[in-house]
């Protein structure tokens, strides 16, 4: 790395303005040239400013270091959180003390998605911040990260739309390079799969889903394939295929068993409910909702949150209007801050419904819920609520108000590419 991008870098980390590097040593304006790679300097001045910063003039390579921060950020993808909390403890430590600027950025973008994985969205947004700061000396390799991580950073903000397009220049950067693994290729192909999910691009989901699938499979990766299996019956199940859904669920499901993994059974057995929940079949989909739940640990709030929220949905339907407030009680107890909003307003409308508050069911739908899923570019959940209102509205004859909000739903379903 040039030394100018080594000065910018490890003054930023380090949170100093130019002038307190330049202070005594050089001006302001002849440090900002440097850092900029627009001039040379002397070794003394070098010398001097390394020395403020307390790194050395000469890099030096440390190619072990750089090796073990992959098998991190290898770690990290594949959500072992115990071993990935290990190397963090190990390597935030080590990192201070090395003159390796290049395994120093890897640490730095690592650290991003283990931010991530840990759902440290707080520290996540501060990081990607400082990043940002000095993205510019990123060669392909750090820049493809930099896309990736992004891209996950908006994923979990519920953007979809801005996530899809760092994931894509991720994978342009991808397409255009021979130094990635295949399980970093099949991983970047099944974070846009999910996106594309999200979005209602269900063609371009399943695409991505075999490409990830393919890979996964020809490297023995048995639980990322069954990811997949599920990610595929997903696909299938919003375009009706619902015994090819179950098929790919109950494919999944036979790894699962065999691994003994929770965590994935949690989620089949969710996707199985909202198969039996589309096909009408509502003591079916509530059997499969509370089995996704023996499997889910507490620790998982925000998979159980999703999983009573869709238990409130199948109650309700039934009219069995005690289980749904005991199921909304469930889901409140679990709500944590900012990043659980989504299902806080869920279980809300559901309260104002069940205590058939008209007034206050209009207010909280037209000011917090609508405006909130808007916001997220979250369309199936707009198109769901704008529905909901408008029949509201149609009901009590106020067909202004029902027309204004049926036409949000028209919207929100050419978002989602189902009609044009």
């Amino acid at each position: 790395m040039e030394i100018g991008n080594r000065l910018r870098f490890y003054r930023i980390q380090q949170n100093m303005t130019q002038e307190d590097l330049a202070n005594g040593i050089i001006s302001v304006s002849y440090l900002s040239k440097i850092e900029n790679n627009q001039t040379s300097a002397s070794i003394d001045a070098l010398e001097m400013l390394c020395k403020r910063l307390g790194i050395k003039l000469i890099e030096e390579e440390e190619l072990t270091l750089l090796k073990e921060l992959n098998e991190w950020y290898y770690s990290i993808v594949h959500r072992n959180k115990d071993e990935a909390m290990a190397r963090y403890e190990k390597y935030a430590d080590i990192i201070q003390s090395t003159n390796d600027s290049t395994a120093y950025i890897h640490f730095v973008l690592f650290e991003l998605r283990y931010f991530l994985l840990n759902r440290e969205m707080d520290k996540a947004k501060e990081q990607l911040s400082k990043i940002n700061l000095f993205k510019d000396i990123f060669d392909n390799q750090l820049s493809y990260y930099y896309h990736k991580f992004v891209g996950l950073y908006h994923y979990l903000l519920n953007k979809f739309f801005d996530a899809k397009n760092h994931y894509k220049l991720a994978e342009r950067i991808l397409n255009n390079s021979i130094h990635f693994e295949k399980w970093e290729e099949a991983d970047l192909y099944y974070s846009i799969a999910l996106t594309y999910s999200q979005v209602g691009k269900m063609a371009l989901c399943s695409n991505y889903s075999q490409l990830a699938l393919s890979i996964f499979q020809s490297i023995y990766d048995l639980k990322r394939s069954a990811e997949c299996q599920i990610l595929l019956g997903i696909c299938y199940l919003r375009t009706e295929e619902y015994s090819l859904a179950e098929e790919n669920y109950r494919l999944a499901a036979k790894v699962a068993q065999t691994m003994n993994d929770d965590n994935l059974l949690g989620i089949i057995h969710h996707n199985l409910g909202y198969l039996y929940s589309l096909k009408k079949e509502i003591h079916q989909a509530i059997y499969e909702y509370e089995k996704s739940l023996e499997y889910k640990k507490e620790k998982n709030a925000l998979g159980r949150l999703r999983t009573i929220h869709s238990l409130v949905d199948e109650y309700y339907k039934l009219n069995d209007l005690e289980k749904c407030k005991i199921w909304i009680d469930e889901g409140m107890s679990l709500l944590q801050g900012e990043i659980h909003r989504e299902y806080k307003i869920h279980f809300t409308i559901f309260e104002h419904i069940l205590e058939d508050s008209h007034m206050n069911f209009e207010k909280y739908m037209e000011k917090e819920a609508l405006p909130y899923f808007e916001k997220q570019e979250n369309y199936l959940q707009v198109l769901k609520y704008a529905e909901m209102l408008a029949k509201h509205y149609e009901k009590k004859n106020k067909y202004k108000q029902a027309s204004l909000y049926y036409s949000k739903t028209i919207k929100a379903l050419k978002q989602q590419n189902y009609i044009y």
